[in-house]
């Protein structure tokens, strides 16, 4: 066990409001302990400014999956990305202020405008509605992505995030900046394995949104996994499960963000295996309804097969 030291477990900071939350999650410290395993809380972009404060106050090392209490989506990936730049230079005061050295966030959008953030009074669907392309949407009312990943502007936009992460890596090399492939809907800018990458930069693999963008670009989840953690990029995952099936019809989908022994045929414990094998150090149960089982879960097919 020793030398799969360090391991980080993160619970989402929605999961702290839930009853009975101090006690799972002192529940969760004995069940690390013995691993020397740290467990912390990762606070989510749409956690409100109760939640952060219930977050700092449980005591447990925290990570940001930004933006933080901000405005507006984050997109490197525009052709004018000062709004972007000016959320990350506030997420930072505020990763300061609460000793918050790792921050995950969705980084690119296909489109150049300005769009407002959800869970601060707007759902998710509200705020993509805004920036809408159907072009780049299956067809039918679906709000899914059809496969746009291999034309001119999705890699010049690619190429685009690239160039600034450079940036962001030189302007702030104190903090770790994962970057997470998107879920697969109205106008993501981040999709495939490959892509996150290309980005050469360190990343945040999500088995939910990487699920679902198997099913709408008709893709292999498991290459697509090997493809981004035996890259030596992947720094992060959020881990979670998924009750969608792929012989479900494309409109019936959605994300995941279930409990790790919620009934699934994604194979979670060759995920788990897949980031002992690579050495990956940061898991991020992304699950509101957590609970020590899937911190069991987690140790189990870390370390023990």
């Amino acid at each position: 066990m020793s030398e799969q030291a360090d391991l980080i477990i993160d619970v989402t900071s929605a999961a702290l409001s839930k009853p009975g939350a101090a006690d799972w999650m002192r529940q969760a410290v004995e069940l690390a302990g013995p691993y020397n395993c740290t467990i912390g809380v990762q606070v989510h972009n749409s956690a409100s400014a109760e939640e952060l404060d219930l977050a700092a106050k449980s005591g447990f090392p925290l990570s940001f999956h930004a933006p933080v209490l901000g405005k507006y989506m984050m997109n490197l990936a525009a052709e004018d990305a000062s709004v972007s730049w000016q959320m990350i230079d506030e997420q930072v005061a505020l990763m300061r202020q609460y000793n918050v050295k790792r921050a995950v966030f969705h980084a690119a959008l296909m489109t150049d405008q300005v769009v407002y953030a959800f869970g601060h009074g707007m759902t998710y669907q509200e705020c993509m509605r805004q920036v809408e392309r159907p072009e780049l949407q299956r067809g039918n009312g679906c709000v899914f992505s059809s496969n746009y990943t291999g034309c001119e502007e999705y890699l010049m936009r690619r190429e685009r995030l690239k160039e600034n992460l450079k940036k962001l890596r030189q302007k702030y090399p104190q903090f770790c900046w994962c970057v997470e492939n998107d879920f697969p809907a109205f106008v993501a800018g981040v999709l495939r394995g490959e892509d996150l990458v290309a980005l050469e930069h360190e990343v945040c693999f999500d088995t939910g949104h990487m699920w679902a963008t198997c099913k709408m670009l008709d893709l292999d989840f498991y290459r697509e996994m090997h493809t981004v953690l035996e890259s030596g990029r992947a720094g992060m995952i959020h881990l979670h499960s998924s009750r969608y099936t792929f012989d479900m019809p494309h409109h019936l989908w959605g994300d995941g963000h279930l409990p790790l022994n919620h009934p699934t045929t994604m194979d979670v414990a060759q995920i788990i295996r897949c980031c002992r094998q690579n050495k990956l150090k940061h898991i991020v149960l992304e699950i509101a309804d957590a609970s020590p089982d899937d911190i069991k879960t987690v140790l189990q097919y870390y370390f023990e097969e």
